[in-house]
Parts: C-alpha cells; sequence; structure tokens
C-alpha cells in the first residue's frame, strides 16, 4: 500500500507541472508596429515636410512671357500718317485727310485770309488712283474753296484745280481717272448763300502723268 501511494502521488506531481494544456491568464499588451525596411524609409516623405514650390521661370523654357510687348515687323517701317499699305510696299493704297502727304499739301497753299489756315475737309475716293482732297478757309459759304489733285501708286501732289481758289465750288463726279467739279457765282444782289450764277462743270482728266482742265471757266468764276 505505501509503495502504491507513493507512485500515485508522483504521478500527479509530474501532471501538476507539466501539462501545457491547462489554460493560462491572459496579459494586455500593445501591438507594435511592423519593422520597416531601409527602402520604406526612404521612399516616404516625413509627415510634416514642407510641400515643393514650383519656379514659374523653370516652367517656361525661355523665361516669363511679357505679355505687354508686341513683335515689331521685320522691317521695322511705320506708314506715315492716315495712309494705309499693302504689306512690304512703301506706297500707300489709300489716302486719308490726315495723310502727311495731304497735310503738308494744304500746309503749302497761300493764306487767303491772314491768320487763317487752310483745313482740309472732304476727300474723294481714298483708294482710288487719282483722288482729290477739298480745303476751305474763312468758315461761311462764300469762303473760298481750293480742290487738290492727288495721284499715282504714292498719291503725288499735282496741285490745285484753279490757279486762285474760288467760291461756291463743289466736286459732283469722280471716276478712275477725272474728277467733276461744279462751279456757281452770286448774280445781282443773289444772297451769299443762294448764288443763281451757273452751274459751269468742268472736268480734270489725269492721264498716268498729268491732270488736264477739259472746259472753260468764264470770269465771274477766276475773277
Amino acid at each position: 500500500m505505501k509503495r502504491l501511494v507513493l507512485v500515485t502521488i508522483t504521478v500527479l506531481s509530474l501532471v501538476a507541472c507539466g501539462n501545457s494544456d491547462e489554460p493560462v491568464a491572459a496579459t494586455a499588451t500593445t501591438p507594435t508596429a511592423a519593422p520597416t525596411t531601409n527602402a520604406q524609409a526612404e521612399a516616404a516623405p516625413p509627415q510634416n515636410a514642407a510641400r515643393p514650390t514650383v519656379d514659374a521661370e523653370a516652367t517656361e523654357p525661355n523665361g516669363p512671357i511679357d505679355w505687354n510687348t508686341e513683335e515689331l515687323p521685320e522691317n521695322n517701317s511705320i506708314p506715315d500718317a492716315g495712309e494705309q499699305h499693302a504689306p512690304g510696299s512703301e506706297y500707300p493704297i489709300c489716302l486719308g485727310l490726315d495723310s502727311t502727304r495731304v497735310v503738308d499739301a494744304v500746309a503749302s497753299l497761300p493764306e487767303y485770309f491772314p491768320g487763317e489756315p487752310w483745313i482740309a475737309t472732304e476727300i474723294g475716293d481714298d483708294c482710288a488712283p487719282f483722288t482729290w482732297v477739298r480745303a476751305d478757309t474763312g468758315g461761311t459759304a462764300s469762303s473760298p474753296t481750293h480742290i487738290l489733285f492727288f495721284a499715282g501708286h504714292n498719291y503725288d501732289y499735282l496741285g490745285t484745280a484753279t490757279l486762285e481758289p474760288t467760291a461756291f465750288t463743289s466736286v459732283v463726279g469722280q471716276t478712275a481717272d477725272t474728277v467733276t467739279v461744279e462751279y456757281r457765282w452770286p448774280v445781282g444782289d443773289d444772297a451769299f448763300a443762294d448764288p443763281t450764277g451757273g452751274p459751269v462743270v468742268i472736268d480734270y482728266r489725269w492721264d498716268g502723268t498729268q491732270v488736264t482742265m477739259i472746259g472753260t471757266l468764264p470770269p465771274e468764276v477766276t475773277g
């Protein structure tokens, strides 16, 4: 009996100490992050790193664009004031009242009233090869008038219709080579604004070189 009891006690002791199936009390632990490799550490940017800035000049191959500048024409030519020029041509294709040629021609007219300049007030077909400009001075219905002619590729000034200015004068027609001018004059006690003399119509024809007057003006017009 004593031997049996000792064997039983020994077996029970071994079971109590070596049984791995007995439950073990769990303890609260904090999970640890998985280790990162050196490649991952280099690829990931720091959380508080500043965002990269873009260099505006670097985005443009030739630097920033100045939108306030314009590209000049290759020949850097500037047409005379009031004139339109065909591309690559030195000759104007159209004339204007403020053209340099018109302004200079009007300024060359002798004064009729002291201190009163001549002023270009009307122009014909400004793109015709032969055209005209009206100049006035004095500012009344009976004030004198000059009709100036221009022609050719560069609109050369050819002179005036009459040597002396005339009143009550107007252009009534124009073709490619002819300008038609109408003249009137006062008779007796006519009011200055309503002359009854005439009218006389004169054609001024350009032959490519000069202007020819076709017709004759009465002495009442020429004085």
